[in-house]
């Protein structure tokens, strides 16, 4: 399996959604979308996390960051972080968390439409919930997500009729 090393700056996207990132070296993501897809492994000062990578209208590649990445990271705007990125061996895998888990095998409509909808929808889906840091913050989520799958009431859903 292929592993690319660099290090990289964090920076920030200050269009539009303000976010922050790492650039991934052209010939890195060139080399990784050629042979094993977007989904990577990134360990960035030695945290590992499952990321995709990104790009933009300019055809910059880079990998997202949130603030709590960044924390675990010890890193912020303008640091250079060392970056060790691999294939994801599981590229489909979605981490649904507890709550989720339980919500989705108690309702089989709403798991239906989850399961239905492409693999990078739900991990946008599982996020929004498995990011809460509180448990019963993390059920209310998963619950109220439930019912908008059921109902039909996901962001997005008015433009799908």
């Amino acid at each position: 399996m292929n592993e690319y090393h660099f290090a990289g700056p964090v920076l920030r996207q200050d269009v539009g959604f303000r976010q922050h990132y790492i650039p991934v070296p052209p010939e890195i993501a060139d080399d990784l979308l050629a042979t094993s897809g977007r989904r990577v492994i990134a360990v960035m000062n030695g945290h590992a996390e499952r990321r995709a990578i990104q790009s933009n209208k300019d055809g910059e590649r880079f990998i997202l960051l949130g603030i709590p990445l960044l924390r675990e990271i010890g890193a912020k705007l303008g640091d250079i972080v060392m970056v060790t990125l691999r294939p994801d061996p599981e590229p489909e895998r979605i981490d649904l968390g507890e709550e989720l888990t339980a919500v989705l095998e108690q309702d089989e409509e709403a798991a239906a439409r989850f399961y239905a909808m492409t693999p990078g929808r739900q991990r946008s889906l599982a996020y929004y919930v498995t990011s809460a840091k509180r448990t019963e913050t993390r059920i209310t989520r998963a619950l109220e997500l439930a019912k908008k799958l059921r109902t039909h009431t996901l962001y997005g859903d008015l433009n799908e009729k």
